[in-house]
Parts: structure tokens; sequence; C-alpha cells
């Protein structure tokens, strides 16, 4: 669903944005749906496995005959650097895309909603602190709630609850200072919107679609 979901705004961006309409008004695109094995909500299970795994799917991507690779997951940006090191094309990073907006946005401090992987390998953490940017993360309870609306999403089953417990979550971070919140998760846009909240949020889907079509269009 959440490869579906950054088609999908792909191609809603293209129509908004770029006042595409006719088929050749779109960029061609090609979905390599990869499941990858030693990987759950919870994040990376056996690094060396999955990462054996994406280094096939990128290079058949390039094999296809794509001129660059955008990965629908926030998590496997783990491994962008070795990822792109197998390549003769770019892989565009979601991570540097999202905290690209926020330096924009001018949100100094954000929280960061993601799965435990992306937390624990400090992914976001690193690339927020290299942009001067401050970052509050979940508690440990808090994550445990995040892992399973990160499981509901994936199985087609959040609902209201799942909203609500992500709106708890964000009025934890508006409490201790946060002016913004990452959805570093690209399940977590399919279970809040920013109509839910008041504090800004940075979709992470959103913002990796309209990087792609501004290389695309311009």
């Amino acid at each position: 669903m959440a490869s579906a979901n950054l088609y999908y705004k792909i191609i809603e961006v293209a129509q908004k944005k770029y006042m595409a309409v006719q088929d050749t008004d779109f960029p061609p695109m090609i979905i390599y749906n990869l499941p990858l094995f030693g990987f759950d909500e919870t994040g990376i299970l056996d690094y060396e496995f999955v990462k054996q795994q994406l280094v096939y799917g990128v290079i058949k991507l390039e094999q296809a005959g794509c001129d660059f690779v955008v990965i629908a997951c926030n998590t496997v940006h783990y491994f962008v650097e070795e990822l792109a090191s197998v390549l003769s094309i770019p892989i565009i990073s979601m991570v540097d895309a999202v905290v690209n907006q926020v330096k924009v946005g001018k949100h100094i401090t954000v929280g960061l909603l993601s799965s435990e992987n992306t937390r624990a390998t400090g992914i976001y953490q690193k690339a927020l602190a290299k942009a001067g940017l401050d970052c509050h993360l979940v508690t440990p309870d808090q994550q445990v709630v995040l892992n399973d609306i990160i499981l509901k999403v994936m199985s087609g089953n959040q609902g209201v609850s799942e909203t609500q417990e992500l709106k708890n979550i964000i009025s934890y971070f508006e409490h201790v200072g946060a002016s913004g919140v990452l959805l570093g998760c690209t399940e977590l846009p399919l279970a809040i919107k920013q109509s839910d909240v008041s504090l800004k949020l940075y979709d992470c889907t959103q913002i990796i679609a309209e990087s792609i079509l501004a290389r695309v269009y311009n």
C-alpha cells in the first residue's frame, strides 16, 4: 500500500502542479514490488540478507532502463549509499528530500514517527543533526504502539483508533516543544493526514513525489 500510495501521489502531483492530462504528459515508471525476506513491521531483521535483496532489486531497475531509482521505504535507506555504489544511475533519497523540506519549512525542532529500526539506526536523527535541526523521539512504549499501527496498515486494517493513537503521540511531541512531525515511515501517511492535527506534518511520501517530479519536469 505504501508503494501504491507513492504512485498515486506522483500522478496527483503531475496533474495538479504540472497540469498533466494526456498519457504523454506523465513520466514513464517501472514499479518493482520487492517482497523483502528478513524484514517486518519493526524494520530490518537480517541486515545482510535484506541488503542482498535490495542490491538485486535496484540493479533490476537499472537494467530495465530507469534513469533513477526511488525506494518507497524509509527504513531501507540505511543501505542507500551501498546501493548507490552498485549503480550507474542515482538513487533519490527520501530522507534527504524530507530533511531539505523541513529546512525550507523552518521547523527547527521536529518529532519523528518511524519504524523501530529507522529510529534505532538513527537515519533521520543524523540527517537532521547535519542540517542543524533538532529531533524528538518517541518513548519505548510509544514505539510499540507505532509498530502495531504500521502492522495494521500493512494488513489494510488501520482505522479510527490508529489515527487517534497517532494524534496522541503527536500531542506528546507538541508538549515537549516540537513544531513539526516527520512521518518517517511510508505506512504512516495512510493512517493520518494533515487535517487530523494542527501541528505541521511532513509526509515523506508526498515530499518524495514532489521531489521526483521536480527532477522530471524541470
